[in-house]
């Protein structure tokens, strides 16, 4: 079995994703904060949604470097 690293930074992928433990817990956050966004909004694109959270100052790291992975998508 090959490990994988994480698509935004160094540490070992967990099972079945593309992220590590702190980087897949970021993504599920960003997932469940985006239905939130999209209820507020009346309609935000995954895009922009992102676009958005990366340039506010109170987005963590973590977040903000899966923000960086999911937008060269």
């Amino acid at each position: 079995m090959t490990t994988q690293k994480c698509a935004a930074c160094h540490r070992t992928t967990m099972s079945g994703s593309r992220y590590c433990l702190h980087h897949g817990k970021a993504l599920e956050s960003l997932t469940n904060h985006y239905k939130e966004w999209v209820d507020a909004y009346g309609g935000i694109s995954w895009q922009d949604f992102l676009d958005r959270l990366s340039r506010m100052q109170e987005t963590g790291s973590w977040v903000k470097e899966v923000i960086a992975v999911e937008l060269k998508k």
